[in-house]
Formats: structure tokens, sequence, C-alpha cells
């Protein structure tokens, strides 16, 4: 416990400035300055492309809070400098990602910032590595690629990774996990055991999607859409828990036969014309406000919000930097729920503590983990109040408020849902 002792002060001060969970620290609303390089080349040619940490560990003798050393750069400068071909040997935290790019302006970018605020702070090394290819063997070649450069713990981003962590696990006792938004799959997909070697955290998308869809009524809106990317189970508990939450909202103002909720999954997580084509019919039909829920798909989203005056919902991190359209955001604690998991590993003598190891974290608005960004900047309501959101996050936090998590199938609403991909399934 030395390591815990020694960095408890910084750890409390690195959840301060964290938005998100954690059962250690209450995080403050304001979000953690980016302190370095980040960011994803469009040239992947293999797996393994990585962004490095500290370039020399200086162990685990407590934090260092000295400056980086040199010139600020621009994010350009950043993206171009920190991405190269990996041949340097010795991160002891490895970040890989799927095909989006790390600075994604959602949970890539919330994971990295988590392991740079704590690695940082401990004196740790860690890189980043992207995945090439959507393939289950890629996404093995890509944590095969850091374990080779000698990760002590490999963090995988998203349920891309599940299959290949099923695997490894096995193949790779000394390596430890930390599973973001998945469990481990066997080839089949089924779920496999979880051995000691990995630790997983999921959240209650549930909850974060019922307070975007609750507010969203309050502040007037009565048109909208739900964009998910792929039809996996977090975007499944983000768009049930908007409807819940738009269907709740509107029976409390006793306007459901006037609300409205187009729905469907575009199939990816990257930009695609398709998205941006049903966006804008969306739009010009009288939508409102769309939930553009994963990955990078919001940049086919917003160009038509832009040319018809629509609103964006953003998802997992406070997306209001990036667009005065986005109406606010669907957050989950993720780099907060890192730094809190990473210091519970080399507290422990860099392995999992016997209430990690082997286990599934699911993390909530209990958990203060499940928010929207409140900032001045951020909170772009006019009518519905933080008053009222901190109401409904209360009742979301004593179980007043329950959402199921189940995802076999949509929860019944008195507002009108129109599920697209059943027409598409008849269609084809």
């Amino acid at each position: 416990m030395k390591l815990r002792m020694k960095n408890l002060f910084i750890i409390a001060a690195i959840l301060l400035l964290s938005s998100g969970c954690s059962t250690k620290t209450p995080p403050a609303s304001e979000p953690a300055q980016e302190e370095s390089s980040g960011g994803e080349t469009d040239d992947k040619e293999e797996p393994g492309k990585v962004e490095s940490g500290k370039e020399e560990a200086d162990g685990n003798n407590g934090p260092d809070l000295s400056e980086n050393d040199g010139p600020e750069l621009s994010p350009e400068e950043e993206t171009a400098q920190s991405h190269h071909d990996y041949e340097e040997e010795g991160r002891e935290i490895a970040l890989v990602t799927d095909v989006s790019y790390v600075m994604d302006h959602g949970i890539n970018e919330a994971a990295f910032q988590g392991i740079q605020k704590y690695a940082d702070a401990a004196g740790i090394s860690y890189s980043s590595y992207s995945t090439d290819v959507d393939t289950d063997d890629a996404y093995k070649d890509t944590i095969l690629a850091a374990i080779q450069n000698s990760a002590e713990l490999v963090v995988c981003v998203g349920p891309h990774f599940e299959k290949a962590v099923g695997s490894l696990q096995n193949d790779y006792r000394d390596t430890y996990f930390l599973l973001l938004d998945g469990i481990p799959r066997d080839s089949s997909g089924a779920e496999a055991d979880v051995k000691d070697n990995v630790h997983c955290v999921t959240y209650r998308e549930e909850e974060a999607g019922y307070l975007v869809g609750y507010m969203s009524v309050l502040e007037g809106y009565k048109e909208f859409g739900f964009i998910g990317g792929e039809q996996l189970p977090s975007v499944e508990r983000y768009g049930y828990g908007y409807l819940r939450g738009i269907d709740d909202a509107a029976d409390f103002l006793e306007i459901s036969d006037e609300v409205h909720i187009e729905y469907w999954y575009a199939g990816t997580f990257l930009p695609d014309s398709r998205i941006e084509e049903v966006s804008k019919e969306w739009y010009e039909a009288g939508t409102e406000v769309i939930f553009a829920c994963g990955g990078s798909l919001y940049e086919s989203v917003l160009p038509s919000a832009e040319a018809c005056g629509g609103k964006i919902i953003g998802v997992d991190v406070d997306q209001s930097d990036i667009s005065e359209l986005i109406l606010t955001s669907a957050m989950k604690g993720i780099d907060s729920s890192i730094i809190v998991a990473l210091d519970d590993f080399f507290a422990n003598g860099r392995r999992w503590p016997e209430e990690l190891a082997g286990q599934v974290g699911s993390y909530g608005a209990k958990e203060k983990c499940i928010s929207l960004p409140v900032q001045d900047n951020a909170w772009r309501f006019k009518t519905a109040t933080t008053n009222q959101y901190l109401q409904i996050l209360a009742r979301l936090r004593s179980g007043d408020i329950e959402i199921l998590a189940d995802t076999d199938a949509p929860p019944k609403t008195a507002v009108t849902v129109i599920y697209h991909n059943r027409q598409e399934e008849r269609d084809s």
C-alpha cells in the first residue's frame, strides 16, 4: 500500500479535475485540461501505431509534479509529432483503441486522458495503439503489439476487443487487462469466464440517455431522433434510456401524443454519407434534436444540423466544444473511472486486487459516474434549469427512478417511436 499512501493526495487532486465517476473522491464539474499530445494519423498501415507517454519512466517513487519541458504545440503539430511506428519497449501502460482515432472527442480521448493524468502524476510510462481495420484478428494483433513491447497493463476501449481479450487473457497470464465497455467473449461471441488478470468497467448508459432525453423535453422539444452506431449493448442502453427519459418527461408535461422519435442504428461508429443523408432527411421533415450516439458519427450529423438549424446531443463526454449546435451530452466518467482502476492496480503491486480481479464493475449515477455538462459554456438549455436536472439526477442516484439495463427489447412508450432498422429488415 506504499504507492497508495504516497500518491493519495495527487490521485484525489486528479479526480477533482476529472469529470465522471469516483467511489473515492467526488469529481468537480469542470473537466481537466488536456496536457499533452494526441490524435490519430490517417496513414495506418499496421496495428501498433502508437502515441508514447514518458520517454523514460520515473519509476514508482511518487508523482512527478514538474511541468513538461519544451514549447507548447498546436494540435496539428502534436498529431504529426506523436504518431510513428512503435519500436521502443518498456511502456508500462498501453491503451489500445479501435479503428476510430484516439483524439476522437469521445471515449477514446477520455480513456487516453485518464491514463495520461494518472501516469504523468505517478511517473509511469504509457503508449497508445490504434487498430488498422475492423476485424477480430486486427484487434487481437493490436493488443499483441502492445504485449510484445512489454506492456504490463493493456487498457482496451470498447466491445470490439471482447473476443481478443477473451482469447489473450488465457495465453498471457502475466499481462493484465482493463476492458472498458465490454466483457470477454469466446470466438463464438458467448460470454467467457473473466480471468483474474482482467478487470472490466461497464457503465449504466441508460441513465445518461434518460437524462438527455428528459431534459430535452423539458426544454420544449417534441421531435427527436436517435442515430446509434453499431447495435451493441452500450449503444442500445443509451438509446433505450433516451426513449424512457423522453417518454417520462412527455407524460409529466401531458404531451405524450405530441412527441415523436425517429430511431436508427447506422451500423458504424465512423462518419458515413448515409448518416448525413438520413439526418438531413429527418431535420428537413421536422426533427429538432438528434442524439448522435457513437464514436465519430457525429461528424456526419453536424453538417445536416448546420444546414437545417437542428440540434445534436453528444455522447460519452462533454462535446460542447465541437459546435454551438451541441445541445448537451450524455456523459459517463471514463477518465476518472480509469484513474481509480489504475490506482488500485499499481497500489496492489501491479496486479488487480482481489475485489477487482476477474470482476465486472458497473458504474452509474449512484457512483457519480453519469451526468450532463453543467458549466456555463456547455449548459445550452434556455428553459430547462440546472435545478430540474439536479433533481432528476438525485432521483437516479437514490433509486427513485430505476431504468432497466435490459436490451432484449425497446421500452414500451406512450410517445411515438419509428424504428427504421425494422423497416429496413422488412424491405430487404
